[in-house]
């Protein structure tokens, strides 16, 4: 009898369940890994191997080959530090394969000196130029992971990105995804750059990057498919289920029929047909007066759990609020999640000032020690109104999971900067 008992508790520990480590590696680890990577939300490490990791773990083993079953056993972690560990050699981090608060700083630094989103994650684009690949099916299509049969490379560098975003909205035929940024894609994005407003120059600068994931990611949300602003083979199997349940055209594209279908705006409004550039000297006025506008429209609007939102994708989103906010007055401002990249843009603009003196209503005001990392960057909110009294009322995102409106003292409230739009 006792036997018997201990077989059956030898049983229920050995019994495999989802998202559990090897043995040389900690859940936390695994989940450190799997956001790093952009596999997971930043807000889903938290040691406890629940769903949410093992959807993760499934979507890394289905983009390398590896037998999906949402279970980070040796061979799922052994690729995993494999991956993290070419990141880090490329970022100049220590290739140690656990992508911890080292590494997602010296990515940063990779991702400021390249001119990429700064947000401390390797996600499509930060890998491919860092010439990484992001999985192991490349052009195989094994495991779900790759081309499959769409007869296309898998977007594991920027420039396959860049135009996998630009076929998957229809600014390019399938077959100019070639990886080569030839005068064909520069065409393509000369006119997504005129429907998103923006400077019309034929080169996918990060201004150019973001709108173009902003748009991808809107369609993906219709589409059911993981919003994280990469077109791929994924998300065009998802919009052709989309297509064929709403009697469209099944191309896979998210032309124009198929926007209006899922109501998304295709082309912005530019006002007086401008090109969307940063004003020079910084905007006042009526730009101003726009961001408060409607920034206080939002006032209200939180979170769906694990920190998805309606202005970026699911991660801490006070900054991606603000940028979206900003954008949609006009402002030519990336889309960014952390909040010290919004500073350093603002740095390279002659937009950004340190301390709290001159602020006016619009700005965005940044909360912390300075912006070099997450932990000295930690929040960002934007002004309402400078009060009689010196305080300050101010709006901001991803506050008690909301978008919240608050006053506060300057003094005393630990800000260190503040970006003019």
């Amino acid at each position: 009898m006792l036997l018997a008992l201990l077989m059956a508790l030898t049983g229920l520990f050995a019994a495999p369940s989802p998202a559990v480590a090897a043995p040389s590696f900690t859940v936390r680890q695994v989940q450190m890994n799997l956001a790093g990577l952009a596999y997971l939300p930043a807000n889903g490490i938290d040691g406890i191997a629940g769903p949410a990791t093992a959807a993760a773990v499934r979507a890394f083993q289905s983009e390398n080959c590896l037998a999906v079953d949402g279970i980070a056993g040796p061979n799922t972690n052994s690729a995993l530090a494999q991956r993290v560990k070419a990141v880090q050699r490329a970022a100049g981090a220590t290739a140690d394969g656990i992508y911890g608060p080292r590494t997602e700083t010296a990515v940063l630094r990779y991702q400021r000196t390249h001119d990429l989103l700064e947000d401390g994650i390797a996600g499509p684009q930060t890998m491919g130029a860092m010439g990484v690949s992001r999985g192991a099916c490349a052009g195989g299509g094994g495991g779900g992971g790759g081309g499959g049969d769409s007869g296309l490379p898998y977007p594991s560098s920027h420039a396959l990105q860049v135009q996998w975003n630009l076929a998957g909205m229809g600014y390019l035929p399938w077959s100019g995804v070639d990886g080569i940024l030839g005068p064909q894609t520069a065409s393509a994005v000369r006119a997504f750059q005129r429907d998103a407003c923006i400077t019309v120059d034929g080169i996918a600068g990060p201004v150019t990057d973001s709108h173009l994931a902003r748009q991808v990611r809107k369609v993906q949300r219709k589409a059911g498919s993981t919003a994280d602003g990469a077109y791929g083979p994924n998300t065009k199997s998802a919009v052709e289920r989309y297509q064929r349940a709403n009697g469209l055209s099944v191309d896979g594209m998210a032309g124009p029929a198929t926007m209006r279908a899922m109501d998304i705006d295709r082309a912005m409004s530019c006002d007086g047909g401008g090109t969307g550039a940063n004003p020079t000297p910084p905007a006042s006025g009526s730009t101003r007066e726009k961001i408060v506008e409607i920034a206080r429209s939002q006032l209200g609007v939180r979170e769906t759990g694990n920190n998805c939102n309606p202005y970026g994708w699911c991660a801490a989103w006070c900054a991606m609020f603000g940028t979206w906010v900003w954008q949609e007055a006009g402002v030519d401002v990336p889309s960014y999640a952390f909040t010290g990249a919004w500073f350093n843009w603002g740095q390279r603009n002659g937009h950004s000032s340190w301390g709290y003196d001159g602020v006016q209503a619009g700005d965005a005001i940044m909360y912390g020690t300075g912006p070099s990392s997450v932990s000295t960057s930690t929040h960002v909110d934007l002004v309402e109104r400078v009060n009689a009294n010196g305080t300050l009322t101010v709006i901001g995102g991803n506050v008690s999971d909301a978008v919240t409106r608050r006053t506060i003292n300057p003094a005393s409230a630990g800000i260190y900067g503040y970006v003019r739009p």
